[in-house]
C-alpha cells in the first residue's frame, strides 16, 4: 500500500509539472477566516461539515490557499490537479496539506489520486445535517479512486436509466494526531487502510415528458489493515487476498482476530439511499430516505427506523427562498439493545444488535479521521471527548433539522440551519439522563459586483443544551479567487 501511495505522489507531481507546460492559466483562491465566540466550543454549525477545517476551540482563525489546474486534450481526455494548504490557530494542527490530487479522465471515467474533498453524498451539501457515511465533516483521506462521478446513461435504455459509481482504496495519515489525543494507556490504532465503493441508479425520462425521477443507491466503506493495540493483536491482515475479502465482505482468515473470523474482515459500514423527485417549470420537490447499516442485521433492515428521512423543495423563480429542506434523523434503534455474537445457527434467528454506530472494538477510532466523524456530525465526534477517548460516546440521537437558502439581493445570499437534537449516549454506556441540544446558524455571503473574485462571508451561530453546552459566536471570511496567467511554453 505504501508503494502505491508513493506512485500516486510521483504521478501527481508529474501531472502538475506537465500542466504548467501545457496551459497558460492557473485558478487560485485565498481565504482568511476568523471567529470570536463565548463558550467551550465553536458553535456546532460553524465547525460541522467543514471537512475538519474550522477548529472546535472558540476564538480561532485560519488562512487557506489553493491552486487548481484544468486542461483538456481534445474532446475525450482531461487532466486536473490541485494543491490546498491551511494554517490555523487554536486547532489540533497548526498547519497541514489539506488537498493534493490529480484527476485524469477519459470521457466519463475518472482516475483520482491523492487527497480531495469528497462530493459523493446524494444529500444536499449546503443544507442537509449530513450524510451518514461521508458527510464532509472530516479531512479528506488520501486514496486511489476510479469513478464515474456524474449520472451516465446506460446503453440500450433509451435514456431512461442512468448510473454513477466509484471504487477507492486509501490510507489514514493521522498517526501523530492519535498518539497526541489518546489516553496515556489507552488502546489505539495506526496506519489504517480504507476501502470505499458506491453504485447509484437513476430512472428518469431524458425528454422530460414525465416530470418524475427515482434514485436508488448503495455505498459501502471499510476500515481494515493497519496496527492495533487492542488485545495486543498488532498488525492486522493486509495482503491482497485480505483486500479481496474486504471488498466482498467475507470473514477473515486464521491471521485475523476472532471477531473478524466470525463476522467479516475489517470494520464495515454502508448506506442504502432511495429518493423520489418531481419537477415542474417552477419548482422541484424531493423525498428521500438514507438507511444506515454496519452488519447483516442492518442490511436486512432490522434497524429500519434509523436513518435520515428528508424532503426538500427548490423554487426556480423565487429568489428570496430558493430551497427549503426538512430532515429527521434517528439512530436510536441500532437493531435492538442486545448483540448475540455467538448463537446457534439452527435456531434461525438474527445475531445482530447493539450495533454502536461508528464504533468498533478493534479500530478504536471508529468511523473518524483526525478526530472528526466521517459521517453525520450529530453523532458526536471523538474530538469533543475531554478524557482522551478515541471512541464515539454519543451515537444514539434523534433530531429535527430545517435548512433554508436564498438571495436577499442578487449579490447577497443567505443560508440558515436550525437543529433540535435529543441524545442518549450509546447502548453500552447510556447517559443517566437524556441530553437535549439546539443549534442554529445564520450565514450571509456578499459578492461585490464591481470587485471580481472577492467574497465576504459572515456567520452567526449558537448552541444551547447539554451536548455542546451554551456557545455563541460570529465568524468573518474574506476570499479572493481568480486566475494566474503566464506565457504558454511550446
Amino acid at each position: 500500500m505504501d508503494k502505491i501511495l508513493k506512485i500516486c505522489c510521483y504521478t501527481l507531481l508529474l501531472s502538475i509539472s506537465f500542466q504548467l507546460h501545457a496551459q497558460e492559466k492557473i485558478d487560485y483562491r485565498l481565504d482568511a477566516f476568523g471567529l470570536f465566540g463565548a463558550g467551550d466550543y465553536t458553535p456546532f454549525w460553524i465547525a460541522g461539515n467543514t471537512n475538519g477545517i474550522v477548529p472546535l476551540k472558540p476564538n480561532n482563525a485560519y488562512l487557506r490557499g489553493n491552486l487548481a489546474w484544468d486542461h483538456s486534450f481534445g474532446k475525450d481526455i482531461t487532466l486536473k490537479a490541485g494543491i490546498d494548504g491551511i494554517t490555523a490557530a487554536n486547532h489540533t494542527s497548526s498547519a497541514w496539506l489539506h488537498q493534493l490530487f490529480a484527476d485524469v479522465s477519459f470521457r466519463k471515467i475518472h482516475l483520482t489520486l491523492g487527497m480531495r474533498e469528497p462530493n459523493r453524498s446524494p444529500l444536499e451539501k449546503s443544507l442537509s445535517q449530513g450524510d451518514l457515511l461521508y458527510s464532509g465533516n472530516a479531512r479528506p483521506i488520501p486514496e486511489i479512486n476510479i469513478n464515474i462521478p456524474e449520472f451516465t446513461t446506460i446503453p440500450f435504455t433509451k435514456g431512461l436509466l442512468q448510473f454513477k459509481a466509484d471504487f477507492a482504496v486509501g490510507k489514514s495519515l493521522d498517526n501523530k494526531y492519535i498518539l497526541r489525543a489518546k489516553q496515556e494507556n489507552g488502546s489505539y490504532v495506526k496506519n489504517v487502510l480504507w476501502h470505499h465503493k458506491s453504485l447509484y441508479f437513476k430512472l428518469e425520462d431524458s425528454n422530460k415528458k414525465i416530470p418524475m425521477s427515482f434514485t436508488f443507491g448503495l455505498e459501502h466503506g471499510t476500515q481494515w489493515g493497519g496496527w492495533t493495540s487492542t488485545q495486543d493483536f498488532g498488525n492486522q491482515p493486509d495482503s491482497f487476498k485480505d483486500f479481496i475479502r474486504v471488498v466482498l465482505g467475507e470473514e477473515g482468515g486464521e491471521n485475523a482476530n476472532v471477531g473478524d473470523q466470525i463476522n467479516v474482515l475489517g470494520n464495515h459500514a454502508g448506506t442504502i439511499y432511495v429518493g423520489w423527485a418531481y419537477q415542474t417549470g417552477d419548482f422541484q420537490t424531493t423525498l428521500y430516505k438514507q438507511h444506515y447499516f454496519e452488519d447483516k442485521s442492518g442490511v436486512e433492515y432490522a434497524n429500519w427506523r434509523d436513518g435520515v428521512w428528508g424532503g426538500s423543495i427548490s423554487f426556480f423563480k423565487l429568489a428570496c427562498v430558493q430551497k427549503v429542506l426538512v430532515e429527521f434523523l434517528q439512530t436510536t434503534n441500532q437493531s435492538g439493545p442486545m448483540h448475540f455474537l455467538d448463537y446457534d445457527p439452527s435456531l434461525n434467528v438474527r445475531g445482530g444488535g447493539s450495533d454502536s454506530y461508528y464504533n468498533n472494538f478493534c479500530y478504536v477510532t471508529g468511523w473518524s479521521y483526525f478526530g472528526r466523524g466521517l459521517g453525520n456530525p450529530l453523532l458526536t465526534s471523538p474530538e469533543y471527548n475531554t478524557d482522551g477517548s478515541l471512541a464515539f460516546k454519543n451515537n444514539r440521537v434523534k433530531s429535527i433539522h430545517l435548512g433554508l437558502e436564498g438571495k436577499i439581493i442578487p449579490s447577497l445570499s443567505y443560508r440558515t440551519l436550525f437543529t433540535g437534537m435529543q441524545s442518549w449516549g450509546t447502548m453500552g454506556n447510556p447517559f443517566l439522563e437524556r441530553k437535549d441540544n439546539f443549534s442554529a446558524l445564520i450565514a450571509c455571503l456578499y459578492e461585490p459586483k464591481h470587485f471580481s473574485g472577492w467574497k465576504i462571508g459572515i456567520q452567526f451561530a449558537l448552541d444551547k443544551g447539554k451536548i455542546y453546552g451554551d456557545n455563541i459566536g460570529a465568524s468573518l471570511t474574506l476570499s479572493k479567487s481568480g486566475l494566474i496567467k503566464f506565457n504558454q511554453i511550446d
